[in-house]
């Protein structure tokens, strides 16, 4: 994944000047908590950027790209044939999106604004986790790591709300659900978006 990232990030920032013909711009960067409800230890976090244009006063395009963060581990303690055991079974996520789509504006009441979004596109999980199996002979346990890599199928959608500050700048916070492949996350974050024609 780490090879597409600079391509990736390249198509963005084209599609992102593409867009910024007309109307009103915003440019966003985002951060906070995201659960990974499959893993050991589901507390995790992520960051993104995002570009969306108006098209209509309150209908905008959106193209956004998010990273979501794991680190996580399990402690094991157990005796098998009177021999103790005692592991760390570390359990790693590295979850990579960009996607496309839509939006629009619930509520625009002077400086206070609710919106909608969804978008669809490509993502990549990069994992990696610990597992207890037997040794090769069968005399004692041992731990193993296994990886996993894979690029897939992703969709995301956003419900958030905004504070304009001034003239070019935003405050937020968003709600977002990530659905890379079969696994679900959920995030919690703060926004900052900086506005542009």
């Amino acid at each position: 994944m780490k090879r597409l990232i600079l391509p990736i990030l390249f198509l963005f920032v084209c599609s992102c000047l593409s867009y910024a013909q007309k109307g009103s711009n915003q440019f966003g960067l985002s951060a906070g908590y995201e659960h990974f409800p499959e893993l050991h230890e589901g507390k995790g976090y992520n960051i993104g950027i995002e570009f969306k244009q108006y098209i209509h006063n309150r209908f905008f395009v959106v193209a956004n790209f998010h990273t979501g963060i794991n680190d996580g581990s399990k402690h094991v303690n157990y005796t098998t044939q009177n021999t103790p055991y005692n592991f760390d079974l570390n359990n790693s996520v590295r979850d990579y999106m960009i996607g496309f789509g839509l939006g629009a504006d619930l509520l625009q009441k002077g400086r206070h604004n609710i919106y909608i979004q969804g978008t669809a596109g490509l993502g990549s999980s990069e994992r990696t986790k610990d597992g207890i199996v037997t040794s090769p002979g069968g005399n004692y346990d041992m731990v193993k790591t296994f990886e996993e890599k894979s690029i897939r199928f992703a969709i995301s959608a956003t419900a958030g709300y905004d504070y304009r500050v001034n003239n070019w700048l935003k405050i937020g916070i968003n709600y977002t659900g990530y659905q890379i492949g079969y696994e679900y996350n959920n995030s919690f974050n703060a926004k900052l978006s900086f506005i542009f024609r």
